[in-house]
């Protein structure tokens, strides 16, 4: 499954996780409201009028990305979708490229990822002020609604179209913040601002290099401390960090906690076997409904994915905080900070020599 490896020498939290220590240099820092989080920036530019330019291009970029899809404004393209009773419609061409892009990881992942759970996100509505848990009935009746493979997408001439199976709600909640992240830096990078990390709450997408011309070092949440407090770091230019987890958006009924991430077979929220999973790539999207995906997939059912897919770059943290395990793709640039968990390095298929994936090898404890 796993060989356990010994804690790499603890990594000092400074300059990479700290705002303060870019004090002195030229890293310009920007934070604004929107996709129902905090959206951080920091720009390497020459002067404050350029970071301040950069500043405006990302909001701007941002601001009109949500407006195409939001599940939850009525004249976005999601929700003209899901009023569309089954017919077709005129899309943007963005609303297109997120719909095939979330399509590729549903067929990648087997379903573990389904965008149109989004009657049954809107039941829980997890993540708002009128969250509830849904009659055994309510989600009976909404779970014959989920199926992705209903979701089409065409092209006429100019004009992008498309539509889903009548009654369907589609919620990007998976894969959009990734999406506009990549938007964000390819526009960032057409104006000029080549040096750049941008943080949509998760989903963290670099450009360039920091203020002292290395790679920009992205801090791993620690999913029960406080957001700032890291577990491990990684070096980023010009790719995404994406996290996944049960441990930000959730309430508790009658003592039971209700995370908002569903499982799109049950229309609940996953029992939880991972407290997090973070994907590093190219492409935030891509990275964006994987973390979802694996996290439905449960402790093992995602490191059998992973190990079935050594080319993907992750850290998965399990459900009781005692152990974190990442492909080893990533052994020469993770750096951990926390002596107390358990460290293990996900071996690829082809080093099984035909041994089942959930067999432990000879040699795995140390």
């Amino acid at each position: 499954m796993f060989n356990v490896k010994p804690l790499c020498a603890a990594l000092v939290l400074g300059a990479g996780f700290s705002a303060s220590a870019y004090a002195e240099t030229d890293v310009y820092h920007h934070a604004f409201d929107a996709l129902g989080t905090v959206v951080t920036t920091q720009f390497k530019t020459e002067s404050q009028v350029k970071a301040d330019y950069c500043e405006k291009v990302t909001e701007d970029e941002v601001n009109r990305l949500e407006l195409l899809l939001s599940a939850y404004k009525p004249d976005s393209d999601l929700s003209r979708l899901g009023a569309a009773k089954g017919e077709w419609i005129k899309i943007s061409k963005d609303t297109a490229d997120i719909l095939e892009r979330t399509k590729e990881v549903c067929a990648m992942t087997h379903g573990a990822l389904d965008p149109t759970v989004g009657t049954l996100v809107k039941l829980w509505s997890v993540d708002h002020d009128n969250h509830r848990v849904p009659s055994d009935k309510e989600i009976a009746e909404a779970l014959p609604k989920v199926d992705w493979t209903k979701i089409e997408v065409k092209k006429e001439g100019d004009q992008y179209y498309g539509k889903i199976g009548a009654g369907q709600e589609i919620t990007l909640g998976a894969t959009g913040k990734g999406f506009i992240a990549d938007k964000v830096i390819e526009k960032l990078r057409a104006a000029g601002c080549k040096d750049a990390l941008i943080s949509l709450g998760g989903n963290v997408i670099t450009s360039g290099t920091n203020y002292s011309g290395n790679p920009w070092l992205i801090g791993l949440q620690e999913p029960d401390l406080k957001r700032g407090g890291y577990f491990a770091a990684v070096p980023s230019r010009d790719e995404s960090v994406v996290t996944s987890g049960d441990y930000e958006k959730f309430f508790i009924k009658d003592g039971k906690k209700y995370h908002h991430i569903l499982d799109p077979r049950t229309g609940r929220p996953v029992p939880a076997t991972l407290s997090s999973v973070s994907i590093i790539h190219k492409n935030s999207a891509y990275a964006d409904g994987l973390c979802t995906s694996l996290f439905v997939m449960g402790w093992q059912g995602a490191i059998d994915f992973l190990r079935a897919h050594p080319e993907l770059k992750a850290v998965l943290v399990d459900e009781p905080l005692k152990t974190v395990v990442y492909t080893p793709n990533l052994d020469d640039e993770i750096k951990f900070t926390n002596e107390n968990f358990r460290i293990g390095v996900i071996e690829p298929l082809e080093a099984d020599k035909g041994q089942r994936a959930s067999e432990p090898k000879a040699g795995d404890q140390k």
